[in-house]
């Protein structure tokens, strides 16, 4: 059978080397000629990579049958590793190696925020010794970093981020099998509406916020415009635009857009929005590298000259005119993209709607608190329909209430 148990004290009456008894779990490492002789430091050794140390034969024993058992169980996945200091397959030693794959991800803050929270929790734990159970008390068991009760969103989220990396330890090859891969848990969660304004309000919005910035940065001001007008926008594509990225045409032309890696988004800007970028870009002349949505440090002790705009720049421009006006609870994108899709949808119909907001099914439905025009033209049908009543008798008759009208009754 594969490894054993052994010592390297010899015995002190006659020097002998000591060997194991092998009498089972009561057994010792003892003298061949002198049995009473027992080791007290004693080591199991399990190929030549594996040699661990004990000062209790008992646990040596135990320590050697899970070995074996293990080596029979996983055939070729067998890795004695796994089962050294080190700890090579455990989520502490794998964790470190996965948030290197993902640097360069927009999210990777919450990605590293979320493994490194499980890793805290599993440390040296074998990847697949980490059963379902485990997964579903760990992440039910989940509190905000201030203490206060975790969303099922926000828990859902990390379910989420967990699962990918069982996934790229998986494809690696040689963590663990298919068989091993643990069943996550399933967390339902139901997204809250987000409360939107009209087009007459968030015009009013608009207006504060070129009041309030105008003089410090009219590219502010643009930025929200843009964003309350063409719904496939989202913050961080401007922030992606160059001083080049607007053709001749008025299409502007956004490389790697937020969510789709290695692609391209095109916008066509209406005639009124090509007049503001050209008279911008003639306001501050730069190279056509250079970010258009940039600072030009017209105010003392803000940002240097041509720096480019934070992620958080239009978003409190936007929050400082709500707060300007007394609105609350109507942030950046509730304000501008989700508003302008029902105020689009009111307008021209929920389909074509959806089709220029750049959201898919799911969240166009949440966002968009406006009916399929469609189920109005139904409801139209049926009330024309309903206008020509069958009578029970086989007659039609018209009622101006809505009302079966009845000859016979009128005749009583």
């Amino acid at each position: 059978m594969a490894g054993g148990i052994y010592s390297e004290e010899t015995c002190p009456v006659c020097g002998s080397k000591m060997r194991d008894n092998h009498k089972g779990e009561r057994g010792a490492v003892a003298c061949p000629d002198h049995p009473m002789v027992h080791a007290h430091r004693i080591y199991v050794k399990f190929g030549r990579k594996h040699k661990k140390r004990f000062t209790s034969y008992r646990m040596a024993f135990k320590w050697l049958n899970h070995l074996r058992t293990e080596k029979d169980e996983r055939e070729e996945k067998f890795d004695i590793e796994d089962y050294g200091f080190q700890k090579p397959k455990s989520f502490a030693t794998l964790a470190p190696k996965y948030l290197e794959r993902k640097k360069g991800l927009k999210s990777y803050g919450k990605i590293c925020h979320d493994i490194n929270k499980a890793a805290e929790h599993f440390g040296a734990m074998n990847m697949r010794e980490i059963s379902g159970g485990m997964l579903d008390d760990y992440l039910y068991g989940l509190k905000c970093d201030d203490g206060s009760s975790m969303s099922d969103k926000t828990r859902a989220n990390h379910c989420s981020r967990l699962h990918d990396f069982w996934k790229w330890c998986l494809a690696r090859g040689d963590v663990l099998t298919l068989a091993e891969f643990p069943t996550f848990p399933h967390i339902e969660y139901e997204l809250a509406y987000r409360k939107i304004i009209t087009w007459e309000v968030q015009e009013q919005v608009l207006a504060k916020v070129k009041e309030m910035t105008w003089e410090k940065n009219p590219k502010i001001w643009f930025g929200c415009d843009l964003l309350a007008t063409y719904t496939a926008l989202r913050p961080d594509d401007l922030r992606r635009l160059n001083e080049n990225s607007m053709d001749d045409a008025g299409w502007l032309t956004i490389y790697n857009p937020t969510k789709k890696k290695n692609k391209f988004k095109y916008i066509r800007l209406h005639e009124d929005h090509v007049g503001h970028w050209k008279s911008l870009q003639k306001l501050f002349p730069a190279l056509p590298e250079i970010p258009f949505f940039r600072h030009h440090g017209r105010v003392r002790g803000t940002t240097k000259t041509g720096i480019i705009f934070g992620e958080n720049v239009f978003y409190l421009a936007w929050q400082k005119a709500c707060e300007a006006m007394n609105l609350k609870g109507v942030p950046l994108y509730p304000g501008t993209k989700h508003t302008t899709a029902s105020e689009t949808a009111k307008l021209m119909g929920s389909d074509r709607a959806k089709n220029a907001s750049g959201l898919s099914n799911k969240a166009f439905e949440r966002y968009c608190q406006v009916e399929n025009s469609d189920a109005f033209e139904v409801v139209s049908e049926i009330r024309k329909k309903k206008g020509e009543v069958v009578l029970l008798g086989g007659h039609r008759g018209t009622t101006v209430s809505g009302g079966v009208s009845n000859d016979n009754a009128s005749k009583r």
